[in-house]
């Protein structure tokens, strides 16, 4: 917090502006609980009462007097007496100081909006010192903000530094004094930065305070947590923009004007049958009571399901590598980014997507088994549910199980939909059980695989990669055949109609939603 010497410097510090209410002011009282929705006490969570570098140069001095005192006519009487003087005042000082421990306590001024804020943003939290300065103690506070556990601190930044306040008394109205039965209750407002960096639902950032006595010999250190957590949702924005420049996107959604391709499953009628209808399309069972060839007539579907398949093994952990353009300055704004993370603002954009097309859609999250399912829907609060659901994940220690995971989807959904697994699947011990559990519901819902593409799965000896040593050379053999094995399980999903795409971390949300939107258009279901 500070030192005595610090001390000197308040003037430097934020001069807080009190806010005197009274029930002789009533129009002060009614402004300020109209600037803020409401205030919320802080609970203590410790204290600190420890002495000052003042009181070390004192029993400094004491001691330089003892070694004199031999040498002084009466010295040691003189000695004794300026001990039991010096004893008495310090005394005096720390009592003063801990009997007005209470005077003074802090309030957070929750804002209209709420405790919350998106990644990569900077936040204003409105706090303020409250009490009522009976006692004649040191006018100045010093205040500052800090994580209250150690998760927060990879949740967010304090930007602001510790600040004084001076707590200067209010002024009454027209230049009266108050009269002793008003009750004075004034607020020392004072404002604190911060940087959301991940999301989740995080304990609120603790205030510390920080008093000296009147004489600063002693100092009072306490800390206050505040009872509403910090709501820090995904950025959205930078996935929004990806998907906006994509022709799919709008074709879809945007202009509307290119035509569907492929047949709809939804049954609207029968006709007679024309040149050009195919065998598929001819009711068999109809044509033989009328005794002539009919056609049944499908129509798309307005609404179709589509299920966010979100991983949080041990394998979403995966540290992602940013690109070297934007990597100073994501480090400033974001936490370090995982592949869970990837995978959870692809869904929100994607269900941002389905919103928009009428689709009702759904989640499923998983790990050595599902974990949490949401039933697919649609309209805001449907999407209010689907981001609470992801606001808080985070990766688990264990191992992907998709036999089990495919089990789960066959019993649970029974209505086709398009299944969208976002997840890292280039291990090796992941893709065998991937190949063994997609069997269960390749024919019974339209599957969308996305994959990270590892960052050494590359031909071997492609353009601009220098090679110097050996191990290079090995190192790039190694790739090549990781590429190859990639490669081959791409084909043989392929063959039975599930579609898999490695890709790297920067077009991996577009690549997502953009296999949505095609297979939507080529209406799969």
């Amino acid at each position: 917090m500070s030192t005595a010497g610090e001390m000197k410097l308040a003037g430097v510090g934020a001069r807080g502006a009190a806010v005197h209410a009274t029930t002789e002011a009533p129009r002060r009282s009614s402004e300020s609980r109209e600037k803020f929705a409401r205030r919320i006490a802080l609970q203590p969570a410790g204290k600190l009462f420890s002495p000052t570098s003042s009181l070390v140069w004192m029993i400094g001095l004491l001691g330089v007097a003892a070694s004199i005192a031999p040498w002084i006519a009466r010295g040691w009487s003189w000695f004794e007496l300026v001990v039991t003087a010096v004893a008495l005042l310090a005394s005096y000082d720390a009592l003063a100081l801990w009997l007005a421990r209470e005077e003074f306590a802090p309030i957070l001024l929750m804002p209209e909006k709420g405790f919350r804020g998106g990644e990569g943003q900077t936040i204003q939290i409105p706090l303020a010192l409250t009490g009522s300065r009976r006692r004649q103690q040191r006018n100045e506070v010093r205040v500052a903000i800090m994580p209250a556990t150690g998760e927060s601190e990879s949740a967010f930044r304090v930007k602001s530094e510790p600040q004084w306040l001076k707590l200067e008394q209010s002024e009454s109205v027209g230049g009266e004094s108050t009269s002793k039965s008003a009750a004075h209750i004034q607020l020392w407002p004072w404002t604190a930065q911060v940087a959301l960096l991940r999301r989740g639902l995080w304990p609120g950032p603790r205030v510390g305070t920080e008093r000296y006595s009147r004489i600063g010999i002693w100092r009072l250190r306490q800390w206050f947590d505040s009872p509403e957590r910090l709501r820090i949702e995904p950025d959205l924005q930078s996935g929004r923009r990806e998907i906006l420049r994509s022709p799919v996107y709008r074709a879809l959604v945007a202009s509307l004007q290119t035509p569907w391709t492929g047949h709809g499953r939804d049954f609207e009628r029968l006709r007679e049958y024309q040149a050009g209808d195919t065998y598929s399309e001819i009711a068999w069972k109809s044509t033989a009571r009328r005794s002539r060839p009919v056609t049944r007539l499908f129509q798309w579907e307005q609404k179709q399901e589509v299920y966010f398949v979100v991983d949080q093994s041990r394998a979403s952990a995966l540290a992602l590598d940013r690109p070297k353009a934007i990597e100073n300055e994501a480090s400033q704004t974001h936490a370090p980014r995982r592949m869970l993370d990837l995978a959870v603002e692809t869904a929100l954009v994607g269900a941002t997507v389905a919103l928009e097309l009428g689709d009702e859609f759904g989640l499923v999250t998983y790990a050595d088994e599902p974990k949490s399912w949401l039933r697919a829907g649609s309209g805001q609060a449907q999407f209010h549910q689907f981001r609470d659901h992801l606001l808080n994940i985070e990766p688990l220690p264990t191992t992907a199980d998709y036999e089990v995971l495919f089990s789960e989807i066959r019993v649970r959904l029974r209505r086709r939909a398009y299944v969208l697994l976002l997840a890292d699947l280039a291990e090796r011990s992941i893709s065998d059980s991937l190949v063994r559990g997609i069997g269960q519901i390749r024919s019974s819902h339209a599957l969308l695989l996305t994959s990270v593409l590892p960052a050494h799965a590359k031909p071997a000896f492609s353009p601009g990669e220098e090679l110097q040593t050996d191990e290079d050379v090995f190192a790039a053999l190694a790739g090549e055949k990781e590429n190859q094995r990639l490669g081959a399980l791409v084909r043989q999903l392929r063959h039975v109609d599930v579609q898999l795409r490695y890709v790297p971390p920067e077009t991996f949300l577009r690549t997502a939603v953009e296999g949505y939107l095609e297979s939507k258009r080529e209406q799969r279901l």
